[in-house]
């Protein structure tokens, strides 16, 4: 504080000692006029009157000026003259309320009637607080009211607030041949409050008299003008309208034109917009339209409730001036206006709960669906989203995703969990496990070599690609008197006494640690369907000595793969036995020439070159939809001479040891499940590989049937093949789909399986395989109540997801589990001893793999499917039936309508009886019926 602040203050504080601790401006007013003139005096004031009340007021605006020294002097006038100050002081003593105002009353002139108001106007007013100038100032407004009422007494009026007549003027209508007069409320101009004070009550009533009668006259001008005005007919109201409007005007109104009924309003208004309510105010007209408004990222409209203000006064004009109008322009800004405040309110909103979703990386689209859901129940017919409607549908947002933010959580822990997927593999983590990589071309030797390995070891495993191959795998090694077991998914020899396993790479067992594995046909880790077995069996088989066999494409991806576990890597490349030549030519039908293998890409193909071929030669047939057993005889008729020639598709290219001197290639083209394609340098060297086999032929030949094909087949032949690259695609075993059931606290096998392809993220060089044929079976089981090692195993057997009657079995199966009830295998019936009809061969085919799935499921659930021994008895028969049909030369078609056996080389797809049943004659037309 600044000295001449702290200065002042100490005179404020020393000045109330003589005013009763009253501040200067109210002690001041007890002061005697006598002692204020000597004060002034003393101040050398001299030209100030001499009454009190401005010798007050004077004396106050010197004491506010702060910067003045003659705060010191007014202080000192009263230290001096303190004797005559306390006389001063004796003449208005501390009385109380009712006692002051009577002493000061004395100073005025006053009536009792005045005298009684201002007692009743400081009645609650503390003794301190009551001066001269306050009852002074109380007294004129008393005298000015009293006159304000005299005024509104003889006018005939009432003074509004800004001091203008409100005064009520008969007025005269004249319309339509009728009269009447209507009373209505007028006003005057403002009139000065001083004029009001201070002027003659009766030149004031004489001025202000006139004043209304100029008023008056001026409305009824208006009035008259207005009626004049009015056209007849008009536009909107009718005579009887205008009449009851102008008789029902209000007197006072702000509004320019007079009133009209609120009903006549909405009829004239419904005729130019589509409303629901209609509400009449003061100065506005509101209008409640009915719209809606679709939702960002979402089909869903919310109907709503758009106010339309409309300014009374000018939708007044419009009508009685017959003016044209209408709403649209109103209606289309105020909804633009709306929405987009509705709009910018939303997306705050969903901005704010996108904050507590951040982990669950939500799309726009489930975002704002997943707000919606708790948005819309809150707006009712409206699009106000008030801060209180926030506060809630934030609330039961985060309440919402709560499980899901704890599931994302367990999801993040569980990627971290399994991240580095070789440690889910713990017991050949703990082996010192060496990798042997054998590589070559076809017919080089390597895969015998590892068997013999595998023969020589005191414990082993071998891992085939086919349950063919591990069948062959089986015998080999009982033919060398080594105790063995066989495990396919459909078929388990089990030795109790077993030193070596044969099985398919599926059906590994992680927990059985041996001394040599071997795992065949290598190069198939880059399949699109079953890689993820080779790369787990890689990983995982719990052996001293993993022995790899497989094409010189798979070397580098091999390395990269031993570089990630660390283990220790001897690659041994393998040399062809025998030489392999590409004929130059295409080779004619007809100089095909026994011991040849031709291939075609699909079974349909397969049968219609049996046809042609069987003219010629006894044939044998080998594809992929046949059971193991069909093709294995199929095989040995041609190995033995039965058959002279073999029709195959690439069924044949994996460790099939046939004696074939030819390759002939019928196409070059095959379907891979996604799209038709030209074959890979990799599929054309392993297919012409089985041609010369060591052993069995000395030298083997590659060709084709025709010039594009082996243009292709040429192309490819010399060509290498495309290297093996990481990643490679893994999958889950039971244990890890129960280590994420339980992380996850999931139960449904298709949301592990989607959380496993989708979101696992691996360390090491590999991705999660897609797994779309186990992810459409897991939808069929996820159907049951079965525990999540049932669901598994189901989705894990062999299914022929485009057979109907393949899936119709597997869910009266699956049923059956459910239940908890024996499991009977219901044998179908086959007339004859063979099929007719290529549609009749597949029925069985599909028949076989009936049975296939019958006995993988018995070997995983044996106290339910307890009819083994008859499935296995029926495929017999069954494998017997299509092998018959397989040595008939040709297979007829079948009418498309009444599945009748057509006559063979038919040129027509029908029947003659349903020709005639469904043609007319003469014309070739359909009956209609």
């Amino acid at each position: 504080m600044s000295k001449k602040n702290k200065k002042n203050s100490k005179i404020n504080q020393k000045i109330r000692t003589y005013f009763d601790d009253a501040p200067f401006d109210v002690g001041i007013e007890r002061v005697s006029s006598e002692t204020l003139s000597e004060l002034f005096s003393a101040l050398g004031i001299y030209d100030v009157s001499h009454n009190k009340k401005l010798l007050i007021k004077t004396i106050r605006m010197i004491w506010s000026d702060a910067h003045s020294g003659m705060k010191e002097d007014i202080l000192n006038f009263f230290e001096n003259n303190a004797q005559i100050y306390k006389a001063d002081s004796k003449e208005i003593p501390n009385y109380d309320r009712d006692q002051k105002i009577e002493l000061l009353l004395q100073e005025l002139d006053t009536t009792k009637e005045e005298d009684a108001a201002l007692y009743e106007a400081f009645e609650s007013i503390r003794s301190k607080k009551i001066t001269i100038a306050k009852l002074e100032s109380k007294l004129a407004h008393i005298r000015f009211e009293k006159k304000r009422e005299e005024l509104q007494k003889e006018l005939e009026g009432i003074f509004d607030i800004d001091d203008s007549l409100e005064f009520n003027a008969s007025l005269h209508y004249k319309l339509y041949d009728q009269e009447f007069h209507k009373i209505l409320t007028l006003n005057t101009k403002p009139y000065e409050y001083a004029y009001l004070q201070e002027s003659d009550l009766n030149d004031i009533v004489q001025k202000i008299g006139d004043d209304k009668l100029s008023i008056t006259k001026v409305k009824q001008e208006s009035i008259d003008k207005f009626i004049a005005s009015l056209k007849n007919p008009h536009s909107y109201l009718s005579q009887k309208e205008i009449l009851d409007a102008l008789r029902s005007t209000p007197p006072k109104t702000a509004l320019s034109y007079p009133l009209i009924p609120k009903k006549t309003i909405a009829c004239i208004v419904s005729e130019k917009i589509d409303m629901s309510q209609i509400d009449i105010h003061e100065q506005e007209l509101l209008l409640v339209v009915e719209e809606k408004l679709t939702l960002p990222y979402s089909e869903l409209q919310l109907a709503y409730n758009l106010e339309l203000h409309i300014e009374l006064n000018g939708l007044l004009e419009d009508i009685w001036n017959s003016n044209r109008f209408n709403f649209d322009s109103l209606k289309e800004e105020s909804k633009k206006e709306y929405e987009n405040e509705f709009l910018t309110a939303l997306n705050s909103l969903v901005n704010e709960c996108s904050k507590y979703a951040t982990l669950l990386h939500l799309s726009d689209e489930v975002l704002h669906n997943k707000v919606y859901e708790f948005l819309l129940d809150l707006m009712p017919h409206s699009l106000n989203i008030t801060p209180k409607i926030s506060k809630k549908v934030i609330r039961r947002f985060i309440h919402s995703i709560s499980e899901l933010l704890i599931k994302k959580q367990r999801q993040e822990l569980l990627a971290r969990t399994i991240r580095d997927f070789k440690n889910l593999f713990p017991l050949a983590r703990e082996m010192r496990r060496k990798l042997v990589l054998h590589i070559g071309p076809t017919n080089s030797g390597k895969t015998y070599q590892a068997m013999k390995k595998l023969e020589s070891a005191d414990t082993g495993y071998y891992l085939a690609p086919l349950r063919l191959l591990a069948l062959e795998g089986y015998e080999g090694l009982k033919s060398k008197d080594i105790e063995s077991s066989l495990i396919t998914g459909e078929e388990q020899i089990i030795d109790d006494n077993a030193t070596h396993i044969s099985s398919t790479i599926e059906m590994l067992n992680f927990e059985v640690d041996v001394d040599v594995c071997v795992i065949d046909e290598v190069q198939m880790i880059d399949d699109r369907d079953r890689g993820w077995a080779w790369a787990n069996a890689i990983i995982g088989a719990p052996a001293k000595e993993i022995i790899m066999t497989g094409s010189t494409n798979s070397k580098e991806a091999i390395i990269a793969l031993a570089e990630y576990l660390g283990e220790e890597l001897e690659i041994i490349e393998f040399e062809r036995k025998n030489s392999l030549s590409l004929l130059e030519t295409p080779t004619d039908v007809k100089d095909v020439e026994e011991g040849t293998a031709v291939i075609a890409f699909s079974r349909k193909d397969v049968l219609r070159l049996k046809q042609n071929f069987s003219k010629s030669f006894k044939v044998s047939v080998v594809y992929g939809n046949l059971s193991p057993e069909v093709r294995r005889e199929e095989a040995r008729r041609f190995r033995s001479g039965e058959t002279k020639i073999l029709i195959a598709t690439d069924a044949i290219a994996m460790g099939m040891n046939l004696p074939i001197k030819t390759i002939l290639f019928s196409k070059a083209e095959k379907f891979d499940g996604i799209s038709q394609r030209n074959l890979l340098p990799s599929e054309v060297h392993q297919i012409s590989g089985r041609a010369g086999r060591f052993g069995l032929k000395e030298e083997g030949f590659v060709g084709a049937l025709n010039s594009d094909t082996l243009k292709i087949v040429k192309k490819n032949f010399y060509k290498e093949a495309k290297t093996i690259t990481i990643p490679f695609k893994v999958m889950a075993n039971l244990e890890h789909i129960r280590l994420v059931g339980n992380i996850l606290e999931e139960r449904s096998l298709e949301a592990i399986l989607a959380f496993f392809v989708k979101n696992m993220e691996f360390n090491g060089p590999f991705y999660a395989s897609s797994l779309d044929d186990m992810l459409e079976a897991s939808k069929i089981v996820d159907h049951y109540d079965l525990d999540i090692a049932t669901k598994y195993h189901l989705a894990c057997a062999p299914l022929t997801l485009k057979s109907p009657y393949i899936i119709e079995s597997y869910e009266r199966y699956i049923h059956s589990l459910e239940k908890e009830e024996p499991v009977r295998y219901i044998a179908p019936s086959i007339v004859g001893d063979h099929a007719r009809t290529a549609d009749e061969l597949l029925r069985a085919e599909d028949m076989v793999k009936e049975i296939s799935l019958y006995l993988w499921l018995s070997y995983r659930f044996g106290e339910y499917f307890i009819d083994e021994a008859k499935a296995r008895q029926y495929r017999g028969v069954l494998n017997k039936y299509i092998e018959e049909t397989l040595h008939i030369a040709q297979l007829a078609q079948m009418c498309k309508m009444c599945s009748a056996p057509l006559p063979l080389n038919s040129k027509y797809a029908i029947c003659q009886s349903c020709f005639k049943k469904n043609y007319t004659h003469g014309r070739g037309k359909r009956k209609t019926r």
